[in-house]
Order: structure tokens, then C-alpha cells, then sequence
């Protein structure tokens, strides 16, 4: 019985890393992001200096994030902190500024599902 148990998790654990990498498979062959993800992590940082901008760059990424929750078959934000979120996505844009928000969403995405697949 444990050992069937085993084997379902890790199941699961695969479906989530397959759903979530599969963007990125998309992405590297010529998938479009669209909206507030197709801007460059350097906009993100600089979104505070307009509330609307703000706004809709947050908005995206967490949309982003739920919506990729939403297609797993695990919970994979982990309550839906929001501020961890945007904070992760504020580190993550400092150190690689050029890259895009939609792409820096997708590798909070990884490792929220890594962290899941622990939990």
C-alpha cells in the first residue's frame, strides 16, 4: 500500500514539472507572451513609478501564477502569499533585468511546484 502511495505522489509530482515545463518547451520555440509578461524585468522594476502600471505588471504575474495552479492537479502557490510573490519576482528581476516577466513567472512557477512537490 505505501508503496502504491509512493508511486501516485511522485505521478502527481511528474504531471506538475510536465504542465510546467511544457511553456517553457513553448517558449523556446517562438510561443508568444503577451501583456505585462512581454515586458522586461527592468520594467518591472521600475512599475512603482506608476500605480496603474503597478498594478496591471502585479496583476499579470499572479494571473499568470493562478491560472498555472489552476491546470495542476496540486496546489502550488502555497496560500497565495502575494507579497512573497511580488517580492520573489522583485529579486529575480534584480538579477537578471533583461529577461522577460514572463519568463521570470515561469521559473517562480518551478519552484513553487518544487516547493509543493515537498510539502
Amino acid at each position: 500500500m505505501a508503496v502504491f502511495r509512493f508511486e501516485v505522489k511522485m505521478e502527481r509530482a511528474l504531471a506538475i514539472v510536465v504542465i510546467l515545463l511544457l511553456p517553457i518547451t513553448c517558449l523556446n520555440a517562438g510561443s508568444t507572451i503577451v501583456g505585462a509578461g512581454s515586458q522586461s524585468c527592468t520594467s518591472w522594476l521600475n512599475r512603482k513609478k506608476n500605480p496603474v502600471v503597478k498594478a496591471a505588471f502585479e496583476s499579470w504575474v499572479v494571473g499568470f501564477v493562478s491560472g498555472l495552479n489552476v491546470s495542476a492537479e496540486r496546489e502550488i502557490v502555497g496560500g497565495g502569499d502575494f507579497t512573497a510573490i511580488v517580492a520573489w519576482m522583485d529579486r529575480r528581476c534584480v538579477s537578471r533585468p533583461t529577461d522577460q516577466i514572463g519568463i521570470a513567472t515561469l521559473d517562480l512557477a518551478m519552484e513553487l511546484a518544487g516547493q509543493a512537490a515537498n510539502r
